[in-house]
C-alpha cells in the first residue's frame, strides 16, 4: 500500500515535466503509474484480509488434537 504513494508521486513529477513544455508521450507514463498505484491501493487490504484468514485457519489447524 506504501509503493503506491510513491507511483502516485512519479505520477506528478511527470505531469509536472508535462506542464513545463515536456513530451506528450509522457501521459502514457501518467496513465501507467495512477494504473499502478490504483492497484496496490486496491490489492494492499485485500492481502491483508487473505493473511488474516489463513492465519486462522492455521492455528485452528494446530490446536484440532491429533
Amino acid at each position: 500500500m506504501l509503493l503506491a504513494v510513491a507511483y502516485f508521486y512519479a505520477a506528478a513529477i511527470c505531469t509536472t515535466i508535462i506542464n513545463d513544455g515536456g513530451p506528450g508521450w509522457l501521459y502514457l507514463l501518467v496513465l501507467l503509474f495512477v494504473w499502478d498505484a490504483f492497484k496496490f491501493l486496491w490489492i494492499g487490504p485485500v492481502s491483508l484480509v487473505q493473511l488474516a484468514h489463513v492465519g486462522a485457519q492455521e492455528r485452528r489447524a494446530h490446536k484440532l488434537p491429533t
